[in-house]
């Protein structure tokens, strides 16, 4: 079973918003971007708050971005993706923490760790 892990918010203002995320709800700062985007976890979910001042990827408007699930198995996953949904089928990308970013049939993002979200990163991007 995968476990939802993650969710990001793209913002114009990321300093401004993560502060109020951990002012309000205690979260703690994981990572920061070179980009300016900053990483928060209550410890078992992140909180992305990504930089739409400098997007990596261009086109998308502020608001919830994407959402994360932390799998054994990015494999397996993929295949079931591709059994039940080939055009959603999860593409390699290079990123901090996911190995690949998938979407549903509504065209909802998400992203596949083996890693997860914790202060373990895959590498620094």
């Amino acid at each position: 079973m995968g476990k939802l892990r993650h969710i990001a918010i793209l913002t114009r203002q990321p300093d401004k918003l993560a502060d109020f995320y951990k002012r309000v709800f205690e979260l703690k700062e994981m990572y920061r971007t070179k980009n300016g985007s900053v990483h928060l976890s209550d410890g078992d979910v992140n909180l992305a708050i990504l930089n739409a001042n400098d997007p990596k990827e261009p086109g998308h408007r502020p608001g919830l971005y994407h959402f994360g699930f932390h799998v054994k198995d990015p494999d397996e996953i993929a295949k079931r993706i591709q059994e039940v949904y080939p055009e959603g089928a999860p593409k390699a990308r290079k990123a901090t923490y996911a190995e690949s970013r998938g979407s549903d049939p509504d065209g909802n993002l998400f992203d596949i760790s083996s890693v997860g979200w914790g202060e373990k990163r895959r590498m620094d991007y």
